[in-house]
């Protein structure tokens, strides 16, 4: 009798630990969030501090965003969204709330936060270049959308005998092209051997120029094209960003930048991020945003235009 005691014991044991063990316990957290486009006069308090909002800034539980005079929307890491008006606010909540954060709100946060911190302590390198330099412009880094890529650049107008090398030292890939006199743009012939998705390829440009009798090359560029599973879960993403409620069009068009950049498609991201700055170019966070991702790039021409 003593040992069918001891093994219900047992048993009862390692059922309440099963069923009852804190890995098991609903998740309790308090939400983060993070601003997007900020429109007009926004402030943030912060303990005690005041300053103005920015896109891309990140918020703590307790901060508050007060709407001035202006508007923003706020993105919670539990996937939700919250808009502040012309003298509303909104303050995050401090007490930890049973649920679960959203990985795909974190994910867009974490590459709004890290890009536009990445260009807001920014020192670009203002030395001239080289008159003679090839600078390449696209592909810079980034993934591409097409399977047969367009290779653009700029450099000097009197080049002859272009060429433009495509390599990868695994799996083996080496092929040379040419392209016309005076042209700054080239695609891949169609007779080049096929691309293969979630490679990494680096190219680069050489040329002979006439009057100086030299040749130029460019440096080394990469850039690599989605495999359908990457493909496929990019426009399920975007479908998620347009079934957000209570978002405008810039907003949401912010959001398919950040998302964009998490993914490596930064060509993309920055055709976005450039309309914006144009359309709200005393936004100091889109500024930073938009630098910052030609620091991930690697791209220093196109971020001395910004500094």
């Amino acid at each position: 009798m003593r040992g069918c005691n001891t093994y219900r014991n047992i048993l009862i044991f390692l059922i309440s630990t099963i069923f009852f063990s804190p890995a098991m316990a609903a998740t309790c957290f308090s939400a983060t969030g993070i601003l997007l486009i900020v429109k007009g006069g926004v402030a943030v308090n912060s303990y005690g501090a005041a300053f103005p909002a920015r896109t891309g800034l990140r918020l703590k539980p307790g901060d508050t965003v007060k709407g001035l005079g202006g508007t923003v929307s706020i993105l919670l890491s539990d996937g939700s969204m919250h808009k502040v008006n012309k003298g509303s606010s909104f303050t995050l909540p401090v007490e930890e709330e049973e649920g679960s954060r959203k990985i795909f709100a974190l994910r867009l946060m974490d590459a709004i936060r890290e890009t536009a911190h990445m260009g807001s302590g920014a020192i670009v390198d203002q030395t001239a270049r080289e008159k003679k330099e090839i600078i390449l412009i696209n592909p810079y880094n980034s993934f591409i959308t097409r399977d047969k890529p367009g290779f653009e650049w700029e450099g000097m107008e009197a080049m002859e005998d272009i060429e433009i090398f495509v390599k990868c030292p695994y799996p083996a890939y080496k092929y040379t092209f040419q392209s016309e006199p005076g042209k700054n743009k080239a695609l891949l012939p169609k007779d080049a051997p096929a691309l293969l998705p979630g490679v990494r390829y680096y190219w680069k440009v050489k040329g002979f120029e006439t009057r100086a009798k030299q040749t130029c090359t460019s440096k080394l560029c990469w850039f690599a094209i989605p495999g359908k599973e990457k493909a496929d879960n990019i426009r399920e993403d975007m479908k998620k960003i347009a079934q957000m409620g209570g978002l405008d069009e810039d907003n949401k068009e912010i959001l398919k930048a950040t998302l964009f950049i998490s993914y490596g498609l930064y060509h993309s991201a920055a055709k976005i991020l450039k309309k914006a700055l144009q359309k709200f170019p005393e936004d100091q966070g889109l500024k930073e945003l938009l630098l910052g991702l030609y620091i991930r790039m690697k791209n220093f021409e196109e971020a001395k235009k910004l500094i």
